[in-house]
């Protein structure tokens, strides 16, 4: 599977440049940086997550045991216990975070169509 990478719109990157000189003057110096985006909706907030409060590093290799345990879709998380979950090196809550979104995301909200929805029309899929 390639991997894939955040597009960079011209047009936010020109306000930036004109609104801060000094920001303006890193983009054109560095360039376009290559930012890998994990382009599953459900996936991206799980890996979301597991990055929480935790350096890139460490929170690549607790989502790769993760990812190892089992395939990151909700009905794979959810068939997990919440200590098997914890147990690729997260914290509990961290985990029970995971299964409460695998638990929704199975039973109420679709995350496929998340962005053909507006922020309204996913607030009320959720349960009250």
């Amino acid at each position: 599977m390639s991997q894939t990478y955040f597009i960079y719109d011209e047009q936010a990157l020109a306000y930036l440049r004109k609104k801060d000189k000094k920001l303006g003057a890193l983009i054109d110096s560095i360039g376009i940086i290559k930012r890998p985006v994990n382009p599953d909706p459900f996936s991206a907030l799980i890996e979301s997550v597991v990055a929480q409060q935790i350096s890139t590093k460490a929170a690549a290799t607790v989502f790769a045991k993760l990812n190892t345990l089992c395939q990151i879709t909700p009905s794979k998380l959810n068939a997990l216990t919440i200590e098997a979950i914890q147990s690729c090196g997260m914290s509990m809550r961290k985990a029970g975070y995971i299964k409460n979104i695998a638990e929704a995301a199975e039973n109420y909200i679709d995350f496929t169509t998340l962005t053909e929805k507006s922020d309204q029309e996913i607030i009320k899929s959720l349960p009250q």
